[in-house]
């Protein structure tokens, strides 16, 4: 927990509920998980927080939970209701603390990146669908016209900024010269003109014909469409394979797992579903799967909760079980 919570003389906590501080006495299922749910989402929404339970409210006196409800819930059912209810995930984490002679239950979740989270789905008169919840001074509510204005500003900047540097590393090169590499399809169109490529990566890239797709010895390999007729120097490239430069027993090694756990985790989170993170290349009956660097920081963070890799292992052999059934029936229809 990054609050410290702090204590006066008599016991009771001075830190006050704030736009990134909640307390509750005991964490609770149902629609209780919802409001909590809600809560973590307006924190995104705003800079982030915790909700702290085990805590009275009125004075707030550190007691402790009095029931196991927090250590019992699974993570993925929080995961799922979030994926379910909101427009995109969050960066969340749960943990138990030992705080005042107390052990204290935390859900805290980070700033989001990508900003207005918001709500997909109507449920019980907690949610509404199209609302974007944001955490004020100790009160979760829909955003107002203040606080969304300064949010899109932000979103407006970023992208601006991005195009700035797109727009610079063109200028170095010239925009008559300059070509688009499509990152996202693995394929790059030439014509009759020249690519640029830088010269690091060209050593690390294998260029083959339309058909004869293969991947060797880890080098990335990109799909070509037309004839490369020219490299341009080093000091006039743009750097092209940024965005999903990790394949996936690449992705497996940063995160010290085998092969069986990097496909727990991969089906687990969908994450083939997500282009923010994940490209596939497809060339007749081969695939190269890319992700991106970024990846690797959100799955280090949630291989540290409780069981999480466990979860992600028994879903995928479920997955895997039903698979092989469902093959073997159609092998019987048939002959």
């Amino acid at each position: 927990m990054d609050i410290l919570l702090k204590a006066d003389s008599r016991g009771y906590i001075v830190n006050r509920e704030s736009f990134n501080l909640e307390y509750k006495k005991n964490f609770q299922m149902g629609d209780s998980l919802l409001q909590y749910i809600k809560t973590l989402v307006g924190m995104a929404n705003n800079k982030g927080g915790s909700i702290v339970f085990g805590i009275n409210d009125s004075p707030h006196i550190p007691l402790g939970m009095t029931n196991n409800r927090f250590k019992e819930i699974d993570p993925a059912e929080i995961d799922r209701k979030i994926r379910d209810h909101f427009s995109q995930e969050i960066n969340w984490k749960m943990e138990i603390v030992n705080a005042h002679n107390v052990e204290l239950g935390v859900l805290s979740v980070e700033e989001s990146y990508e900003k207005p989270v918001l709500c997909k789905k109507v449920k019980n008169g907690i949610l509404r669908e199209g609302a974007i919840y944001y955490r004020y001074r100790a009160e979760t509510k829909e955003i107002e016209y203040a606080e969304l204005k300064n949010i899109l500003d932000k979103e407006r900047e970023k992208e601006r900024i991005l195009w700035i540097k797109h727009i610079d590393k063109i200028a170095t090169v010239g925009p008559r010269n300059v070509h688009l590499l499509d990152s996202y399809k693995g394929e790059v169109e030439i014509g009759n003109e020249k690519v640029i490529i830088d010269e690091s990566i060209l050593k690390q890239i294998n260029f083959i014909k339309e058909g004869h797709f293969t991947e060797k010895d880890g080098a990335p390999t990109l799909k070509l469409i037309g004839n490369v007729s020219g490299v341009i120097s080093k000091e006039s490239t743009i750097p092209s394979d940024e965005l999903y430069p990790l394949r996936t027993k690449d992705l497996q090694d940063s995160l010290c797992l085998n092969s069986y756990q990097m496909q727990s985790i991969i089906y687990k989170l969908k994450i083939k579903e997500k282009p923010k993170y994940h490209t596939a290349i497809a060339n007749g009956r081969n695939t190269i799967h890319k992700y991106g660097k970024n990846l690797v920081d959100v799955l280090q963070k949630m291989l540290k909760r409780p069981d999480f890799l466990n979860i992600c292992e028994n879903e995928y052999s479920i997955y895997n079980k039903a698979n092989t059934k469902s093959r073997k029936r159609k092998k019987k229809v048939r002959r």
